[in-house]
């Protein structure tokens, strides 16, 4: 911006050389009309002109930054909806762990009276072993006795 504004003095100074043939005198009207049309008539022109894309780059600068929050919002809103989706597998697992436990509890009690039993049905088999051996040991007594 300050290259351009140095060139344009030069060329207001050239102008104003060329028109008044170095003597000092008032500009007059035609020297106003020239140094309007050859410096800040471009000056206007270029600075429009400047301003146009100035404002057409800010445009499209600032479209792409709604696009680009515009992405954002989308990716917080797939992230809100994995969360959601992660929860409910959390709640379906936790639920299914709580169960496995209380299976499991279940099952190991079953165990428990599984082994219970077991000891009860050798108890009963040792019980009737006992008595078979008490019955030979009676009769054999008898038999002795007599």
């Amino acid at each position: 911006m300050t290259n351009n504004i140095n060139h344009f003095r030069e060329l207001v100074d050239q102008a104003w050389e060329k028109h008044s043939h170095n003597h000092f005198r008032a500009p007059t009207a035609l020297d106003m009309e020239v140094l309007i049309k050859t410096c800040l008539m471009p000056l206007a022109i270029k600075t429009q002109n400047d301003s146009f894309t100035f404002v057409h780059e800010l445009k499209q600068e600032m479209h792409a930054d709604l696009k680009y929050v515009e992405s954002l919002k989308n990716e917080i809103d797939e992230l809100e909806s994995d969360k959601a989706e992660f929860s409910n597998m959390y709640d379906t697992l936790l639920q299914e762990c709580v169960s496995n436990d209380v299976m499991c509890s279940y099952l190991h009690s079953l165990s428990d009276l599984d082994a219970h039993s077991e000891l009860q049905c050798l108890y009963l088999h040792k019980v009737k072993e006992c008595e078979c051996l008490a019955q030979k040991l009676s009769k054999q007594t008898k038999s002795v006795s007599k």
